[in-house]
């Protein structure tokens, strides 16, 4: 019996670890894929760089898609939902009632940028989920660049 419990509650734990470091993963790769989306647009400037965002493969690595945003709210460029770019987010709200983008752009505006959490219908599975977006400033842009990633 108490083998049993034993093992039960081991195992928890080890999910519990191995879905902390997935996590933590996860949020690693999201910090290196913006640096990596923010080096590529002072590469080769943003109009370049957000038509490659929306095209190109590599920026829907790991899942981890790129979002740009201008400050008032104008979608730029978005790796996962092209149906997005062009269209103003900034009064959207998550199920929750959070206004997710006026927290992106304040975020972004903090030195070294970081996260926010929030709830998001995924466009390819329909399903809520718990999500939570690194967000950086684009340096001489008036935006931020993003990726979110599902909790």
């Amino acid at each position: 019996m108490f083998r049993s419990a034993r093992f039960v509650i081991s195992a928890f734990l080890a999910l519990g670890l191995t879905m902390t470091t997935a996590w933590a993963d996860a949020r690693k790769d999201a910090q290196e894929q913006t640096l990596a989306a923010l080096a590529h647009i002072k590469k080769v400037g943003p109009d370049q760089a957000f038509k490659d965002f929306n095209t190109e493969a590599q920026w829907k690595n790991k899942g981890l898609n790129v979002n740009v945003v201008e400050f008032t709210g104008l979608v730029r460029a978005s790796s996962l939902n092209d149906k997005l770019v062009g269209k103003n987010t900034l009064e959207a709200k998550d199920p929750n009632g959070k206004e997710f983008v006026k927290e992106f752009i304040k975020m972004s505006e903090k030195t070294d940028g970081g996260w926010v959490d929030y709830m998001f219908i995924n466009p390819e599975t329909k399903k809520l989920e718990e999500r939570s977006m690194y967000v950086r400033k684009i340096p001489s842009f008036n935006g931020f660049v993003g990726i979110a990633i599902t909790k």
